[in-house]
C-alpha cells in the first residue's frame, strides 16, 4: 500500500536523502564540460536507487544549518552578488538575502512562464525577488515579461528570428538543445556562477546539453504525483487508504468507479499540441518499457525511436481500453490539465496526475474536495515506476549585450534560497544545496503532499535532450494518442507510424 501518510512520508524522505551527493554529470551524460576542461573532483560516486533509471540521485546529505553562504570565488568569472540564506522564514515575508553588488552594470530583459495562480507563495516570492534586484544589483536595469507555457517557446523562436529575443529566459528542460542547435544560446559553465555540476540534479543538466556543451543553469525541477479522491474511492467500494500501485490497478479501479458511481475514473489528457499530454503519457509508456528514443538508458544515444516496440503498443492499448469503455472523460481528446483539474474539483473524475501545487490551487477553489485529496507515488508498469523529470533552466541568448549582468541575475535567481522560494509550493529547487536550508524543512511541513512529489524525483526520466524533442513530445505523442482513441489507427499502426515520423525527423538533421 502506498499512501502519503505523514509517518511514511517522513520516513521515505529521510531514506530518499540518504544517498551520495557527488556526480560527474557532464561526463556521465556523454559530454564534456562547457570549457572542455576536466570536471571538478567528485568525492563520492553517484548512487543508483532501487527502481530508479540511472538518472537521478537523492538530495545531498549534510546537517541543516541556519546560514549557508553560496558565493564561491571563481577565477575570471563574472562578478555576481554574494547571496546568503538567513534561516527559516514564513512564506511571503521579506528578509535581507543578498549583499549589494555595484560592480555589475547593464540591462537585462527576462522572459518566463506565467504563474497559474498569482496568490501562491512562489508567485509572491517572485515579486519579492524582482524587487530585491534593485538592491542586490543596483546597476542592472531589469525588465520582465511573462507568457503562458503554451506560447513561450514559439514566442522565443519568432523573437530570435526577428532580432528581438530577450537577454535571458527560463525554458523547459529539452527546449535548450533545440535553441542551442539553432544558434540562439550562449554556452554556459557552472563555474562561471560559482557552481559545480553536483550542485544540480543530473536530469536537469542533461536536459540542457547539446553536443557535449551546456546551455542552461537549473532554476527549478519538478516531478508530478498521482492523486485520487478518497471519497469517490469509498463510494465505489475501493479502499480509500490504498492508492493504485500499478497502471493495471488504475484501469481496474476506473472500471469499478464507473460502474459504481457513474463517474470517470482517471483524468486522461490527450489534447493535440499540448505539453500536458506527453507529461501524462510518457510515465505510462516508460512504465511498460517503451520510450520515444532510448532516454531511459544511463547513457542515451538518441538515434532510433522505440515507439514501435511491443511495450509502447501495450501502453497505447491501455489508453484505447480506458477511452472506449468510458473509464476516462469523453472530453479527453481536448483535455489539458486545466480541464482535468476542473473535473476533479467538480467531483466528476476520481484520479489524475498533477504537480504539488494542485493541492493549494484546489483548496482555494474547493476546500471540501481538497480534504478528499490523497497524493501517492506514480503507478508502476511491468518494467518500472517512472515520472517525467521536468523543470525550468535559465538560458542566455547570443544577442545579449550585457552578458555579465545576465549572469549576475541568473546567479541570484538560482542561489539556494531563491531557488527554493521561486519553486516554493510548486516544485523542487534546482539548486540542490537548497535542501540544506531550514526553510526546506519548514516547506515540507507547510505544504501538504510536497514530500510525495519530492520522493518521486528518484524515478524521474528526462525527455530526449535533442533539438526535435518539443516536436516529438508536443506534436507526435498527442497525435499518436488521438489516432488510437478515435480509432483512426490501431495501436500497432499508430505506434509504427509515429516511430517512422520520429526516425525521419532525426534523419533530416543528419
Amino acid at each position: 500500500m502506498e499512501t502519503s501518510s505523514s509517518t511514511r512520508s517522513r520516513r521515505s524522505l529521510l531514506k530518499f536523502a540518504a544517498g551520495a551527493a557527488g556526480m560527474a554529470v557532464l561526463t556521465a551524460c556523454g559530454g564534456e564540460s562547457a570549457t572542455n576542461t576536466p570536471p571538478a573532483p567528485v568525492p563520492t560516486p553517484a548512487t543508483t536507487l532501487s527502481g530508479g533509471t540511472g538518472g537521478q540521485t537523492p538530495a545531498p546529505v549534510r546537517t541543516a544549518v541556519s546560514s549557508v553562504a553560496v558565493q564561491t570565488a571563481v577565477p575570471n568569472a563574472a562578478p555576481v552578488a554574494a547571496t546568503t540564506a538567513t534561516g527559516s522564514v514564513t512564506a511571503g515575508t521579506s528578509v535581507p538575502l543578498s549583499t549589494t553588488n555595484t560592480a555589475v552594470k547593464g540591462s537585462v530583459r527576462y522572459w518566463q512562464n506565467i504563474y497559474d495562480d498569482p496568490t501562491v507563495p512562489s508567485a509572491k516570492f517572485h515579486d519579492q525577488w524582482v524587487e530585491s534586484l534593485k538592491t542586490t544589483l543596483p546597476g542592472v536595469q531589469f525588465k520582465e515579461e511573462q507568457y503562458s507555457i503554451t506560447d513561450l517557446l514559439d514566442k522565443i523562436r519568432v523573437a530570435f528570428r526577428a532580432g528581438q529575443a530577450p537577454d535571458i529566459a527560463e525554458v523547459q528542460l529539452t527546449w535548450a538543445p533545440e535553441l542551442a542547435a539553432n544558434g540562439m544560446l550562449l554556452e554556459l559553465n557552472p563555474a562561471d556562477f560559482g557552481y559545480t555540476p553536483d550542485t544540480f540534479w543530473p536530469g536537469a543538466l542533461r536536459g540542457s546539453l547539446w553536443q557535449g556543451k551546456l546551455y542552461g543553469i537549473p532554476k527549478r525541477n519538478e516531478t508530478m504525483a498521482f492523486i485520487y479522491n478518497k471519497d469517490i474511492f469509498a463510494k465505489a467500494g475501493l479502499d480509500p487508504a490504498k492508492a493504485p500501485d500499478t497502471w493495471e490497478d488504475v484501469k481496474n479501479f476506473s472500471k469499478q468507479i464507473k460502474e459504481k458511481t457513474g463517474k470517470a475514473g482517471y483524468g486522461l489528457a490527450a489534447k493535440l499540441n499540448s505539453s500536458n499530454t506527453p507529461y501524462r503519457y510518457m510515465p505510462l509508456a516508460w512504465g511498460y518499457g517503451a520510450g520515444a528514443l532510448d532516454e531511459t538508458a544511463d547513457n542515451p544515444k538518441y538515434e532510433k525511436s522505440l515507439f514501435d516496440t511491443d511495450a509502447n503498443i501495450a501502453a497505447l492499448q491501455w489508453n484505447a481500453d480506458m477511452f472506449a469503455n468510458g473509464w476516462v472523460p469523453q472530453s479527453s481528446l481536448t483535455n489539458t490539465q486545466t480541464e482535468i483539474r476542473s473535473l476533479f474539483v467538480s467531483g466528476e473524475v476520481a484520479m489524475m496526475i498533477d504537480k504539488p501545487d494542485g493541492y493549494p490551487i484546489i483548496k482555494n477553489k474547493s476546500p471540501e474536495i481538497a480534504e478528499q485529496m490523497v497524493y501517492s507515488l506514480m503507478p508502476r508498469g511491468p518494467v518500472r515506476r517512472a515520472v517525467v523529470f521536468g523543470g525550468w533552466n535559465a538560458v542566455i541568448f547570443k544577442n545579449t549585450k550585457d552578458v555579465d549582468a545576465a549572469k549576475a541575475v541568473i546567479k541570484d535567481m538560482t542561489s539556494p534560497i531563491w531557488s527554493l522560494r521561486l519553486a516554493y509550493e510548486a516544485s523542487n529547487p534546482g539548486n540542490r544545496n537548497a535542501f540544506l536550508l531550514p526553510e526546506q524543512q519548514q516547506r515540507i511541513k507547510e505544504i501538504k503532499f510536497l514530500d510525495v512529489a519530492t520522493e518521486m524525483m528518484q524515478y524521474g526520466i528526462s525527455f530526449p535532450a535533442i533539438p526535435e524533442a518539443a516536436d516529438i513530445m508536443n506534436l507526435m505523442v498527442p497525435q499518436m494518442m488521438q489516432d488510437v482513441l478515435t480509432k483512426a489507427k490501431t495501436p500497432e499502426q499508430s505506434a509504427k507510424d509515429t516511430a517512422k515520423k520520429v526516425n525521419d525527423l532525426l534523419a533530416k538533421r543528419k
